[in-house]
């Protein structure tokens, strides 16, 4: 008896869209610019084990090609799948009281040389087990899906050994089967983060290390990396140190990532930029040389609002980074010593509020730009565009203007598209293999 072919293209309808598709530098002044479809429908297809956009126009268009079944979205805003490119999210332990510490007035450089910051919660990390790990960032993930995020970045970087950068990618690994369906989990390699203690007084040893050992460890993990990124800071690693670095991860097949100009500019910018690197990060010390130097290349400039409120910090120069051309992109941060949250949201909100982006710009950050930053990695493009890959978020809204107008407000994000593509997927794979 054959079996039935389950229902492989499916219509989105009564729907208002963002589609993604627009200028990926300089200004924008209005939803039109990003393409918007106040009544949109598109068509979605499940080809190769992914859902790909095979039609997109309005509902008064009469040059609908056929679907199998249709999904009413009842009004709601429907954009690409929101991208959170910048995030530690696993980790063990808790900084709260450094937290408390920095509200009377000390800084981030002052506790962490007195043994806090990123060294507190490598040694949680390193005591946890795999399944903790895995158990504690579940919620943040649950969390950061209910904000609307679709693709999250993970770095390693709490472990600054290989066990336990092993032992992260692990976890990163069981959290991607956990929410197949819901989110997508990019991993990169950051052992290049802090100088762990016991190599102090000697870094250039754990730059070897990083080299000889772990980098190679994690490229060739059951999930491998596909970036590395690297501290350029005082007090963490050089641009000479940072070159090593990355001259191995050049080798492994890695891209490189780069945080630079966060507390202080030591030249990190100039020479991120010059190895190409698919993005740099942090920003808040970069002058006007340093956004020339970004809109004139093709780095992706990532903003991180909210570890500056977090850290009570000045912000990136946003605003003049887009005015210059540049690629910007937004970016919760979520780690526990500099920005403890999951709400892309809010990132969103507090860059056109304080860091004068326009709401268009700042959705762009989240999408498209954010894709970039990930060098589009497995055909995530952050854009509704015929021929590419499917990935959206549904939100409880009639227009992106209420995104920014309510303030911190509760989640809005709706389960019903990805919910319902991911079982017409399960169908479809199960078809397939009782035919076999």
């Amino acid at each position: 008896m054959q079996t039935k072919t389950p229902h492989t293209r499916v219509l989105l309808h009564n729907a208002a869209i963002v589609t993604g598709q627009g200028a990926e530098r300089g200004p924008l002044g209005n939803w039109e610019s990003l393409g918007w479809l106040p009544h949109g429908e598109v068509i979605v297809a499940y080809e190769g084990d992914l859902w790909r956009t095979v039609w997109l126009g309005q509902a008064q268009d009469r040059d609908r090609p056929h679907w199998d079944s249709a999904l009413d979205l009842g009004g709601r805003l429907l954009t690409p799948g929101w991208i959170d490119c910048h995030t530690h999210a696993v980790f063990a332990g808790d900084r709260s009281h450094e937290f408390a510490q920095r509200l009377t007035g000390k800084s981030y450089a002052e506790i962490a040389a007195a043994g806090g910051g990123i060294v507190h919660t490598v040694a949680a990390t390193r005591a946890a087990s795999v399944a903790e790990l895995v158990e504690t960032a579940a919620v943040r993930l649950t969390e950061m899906a209910a904000w609307g995020t679709r693709v999250v970045e993970i770095k390693t970087g709490y472990g600054l050994d290989r066990e336990t950068e092993l032992k992260t990618l692990d976890a990163v690994r069981q959290l991607q089967l956990r929410f197949v369906g819901r989110l997508t989990l990019v991993p990169t390699a950051m052992p290049a983060h802090a100088i762990p203690p016991e190599y102090r007084e000697n870094p250039d040893a754990y730059v070897t290390l990083i080299c000889e050992e772990i980098l190679p460890a994690l490229a060739h993990a059951p999930l491998p990396v596909r970036f590395c990124d690297v501290f350029v800071e005082k007090n963490y690693f050089s641009v000479a140190q940072a070159d090593r670095v990355w001259q191995t991860a050049q080798r492994l097949g890695l891209r490189l990532k780069a945080h630079v100009d966060e507390l202080s500019a030591i030249g990190g910018l100039d020479w991120a930029v010059a190895q190409g690197a698919v993005s740099v990060e942090h920003l808040l010390c970069t002058d006007a040389v340093g956004v020339a130097k970004l809109a004139g290349s093709d780095t992706v400039a990532v903003g991180l609002p909210l570890t500056s409120v977090f850290l009570r910090e000045g912000f990136a120069p946003l605003r003049a980074l887009v005015d210059a051309g540049a690629r910007v992109a937004l970016a919760t941060d979520c780690n526990p010593g500099s920005s403890m949250t999951t709400n892309l949201a809010l990132a969103l909100q507090i860059a056109v509020l304080m860091a004068r982006l326009t709401p268009p710009e700042a959705l762009r950050g989240v999408t498209r730009t954010a894709a970039l930053a990930l060098d589009q990695v497995d055909g995530l493009t952050g854009r509704i565009a015929v021929g590419e890959r499917f990935e959206s978020t549904l939100l409880d809204l009639t227009h992106p203007d209420a995104l920014f107008y309510a303030f911190a407000a509760p989640p809005r994000a709706h389960p019903l598209v990805a919910d319902t593509l991911h079982a017409a997927s399960v169908a479809s794979r199960v078809s397939v293999q009782n035919r076999r």
